[in-house]
């Protein structure tokens, strides 16, 4: 009794596990697509870059 207890909860954990991988993988890739356009806008460097009052350059000799 206790063995086939083990047996069915460990297979409904997989059955859970399964469905819960299945859900978030069909939720998740209709997204895809404008996570990787946010991601590449964050890491993008800035094109208008501000000049006046910045410290002077030195030369390195």
């Amino acid at each position: 009794m206790r063995r086939s207890a083990i047996i069915i909860v460990v297979i409904a954990i997989g059955a859970c596990a399964a469905g819960a991988w299945l859900f978030f993988a069909l939720h998740g890739a209709g997204t895809s697509q404008g996570t990787t356009q946010r991601a590449s806008d964050f890491f993008k460097a800035p094109q208008d870059y501000k000049t006046s009052g910045g410290q002077q350059m030195k030369p390195r000799w």
